[in-house]
């Protein structure tokens, strides 16, 4: 049963409109990516024919430009020199006069003030390159590989969710059941893992994944392993804290009277008060590990090649910075991600949030 001051918070969220709008558009989203193989038009690793796109291919136009100039050079004496272009057959009032003086001689360009007519030669088609700009059937646009890059998009943000999520969901329990161990307990028991957790937390992030990468391989399964041993420490923080507050209150007390155990009294008596930081936590850990595989992906420690990544997208747009879809679509994608998740953290923050809210009158 849903107590009634988990009702006043869920109503409360409720009421605060962008985090509720921001909740239904990011499950929308999280379905929608879910169901990427019937919603994409395209395999996220097919290679676009060459011949689908001709339809598509500029013509190849070289231009021509009927540049009206002349050039001489004029001794003080009025001798003129060194003529280039039709100095006695021109009308000079049509013409801009710039002067430039040289040793012994005065050099004299003339430019035309009307504009130069252009003259267009069509030399053919242009080669078919990748990536390859937006085009009906491709309105993202294709990657340096041919691949569809909205079919990568959508494939990607469903593997980054689901990586988000399981880390997410990993480094809650796993933080939870540290901090409840350091904070109900305490004394020794909380200095020994405090210390340990803070050995921990030093250690090079980045120089392990490296590590494990090279030696083990690159796969979902070992990065969500090698990211989930240190994603649980933030939490663990917050979680001991919490049953650091409430062990020495009333109701845990009454439980240890009544004779109930350990576990019954973490379980069954702290958590359910203790909820508030793993609830409001859980968006912003979605949204870190979002942020994160992307930043691995591009610096090309995540996950293995071929696998369709806004990282990878990303990291091609730098190779590639004609091609600005390679930009656009994938940094779109990724900010509206963030944007839900940061939303959606910041009401549940403010209705979960047990202190009261005063106003300075």
């Amino acid at each position: 049963m849903i107590s009634s001051i988990t009702k006043k918070r869920i109503a409360s969220f409720m009421r605060i409109r962008r985090a509720w709008w921001s909740l239904l558009c990011f499950i929308g989203l999280f379905v929608f990516c879910l169901l990427a193989d019937f919603v994409c038009p395209y395999s996220p690793h097919r290679i676009t024919p060459v011949g689908e796109l001709e339809p598509y291919l500029k013509d190849v136009v070289r231009n021509e430009y009927d540049i009206k100039t002349v050039r001489y050079s004029q001794l003080p004496s009025g001798e003129i020199f060194d003529v280039e272009g039709p100095l006695e057959s021109i009308n000079k009032d049509d013409y801009k006069i710039t002067q430039t003086q040289k040793e012994g001689y005065v050099r004299v360009f003339m430019e035309h003030k009307e504009q130069p007519n252009v003259i267009e030669h069509k030399i053919g088609k242009e080669k078919v390159s990748f990536p390859f700009r937006p085009c009906p059937g491709h309105y993202f646009g294709l990657d340096s590989s041919g691949r569809d890059v909205y079919s990568r998009i959508v494939h990607a943000l469903r593997i980054a969710l689901l990586f988000a999520t399981a880390l997410a969901l990993s480094g809650l329990f796993f933080g939870l059941i540290i901090g409840a161990i350091e904070g109900y307990f305490g004394g020794r028991i909380d200095i020994v893992f405090q210390r340990l957790t803070e050995i921990w937390s030093a250690m090079p992030f980045i120089y392990v994944m490296t590590f494990i990468g090279s030696t083990v391989g690159r796969s979902f399964t070992v990065l969500l392993v090698c990211y989930g041993v240190f994603n649980w420490i933030a939490v663990s923080y917050y979680m001991r804290a919490e049953f650091l507050r409430l062990r020495t209150r009333q109701f845990v007390e009454a439980a240890r009277v009544q004779g109930f155990g350990t576990l019954h009294i973490i379980f069954k008596e702290i958590l359910p008060n203790a909820l508030t930081p793993l609830i409001t936590l859980f968006p912003f850990l979605l949204l870190g590990a979002v942020a994160s595989l992307s930043a691995l992906d591009f610096l090309g420690f995540g996950l293995p090649p071929m696998t369709p990544s806004c990282g990878e997208l990303l990291f091609q747009a730098q190779q590639h910075p004609e091609a600005w879809w390679l930009v656009v679509f994938p940094a779109i994608a990724l900010f509206v991600v963030m944007m839900l998740a940061v939303l959606i953290g910041e009401g549940l923050r403010d209705a979960f949030d047990p202190r009261q809210k005063s106003r300075l009158e």
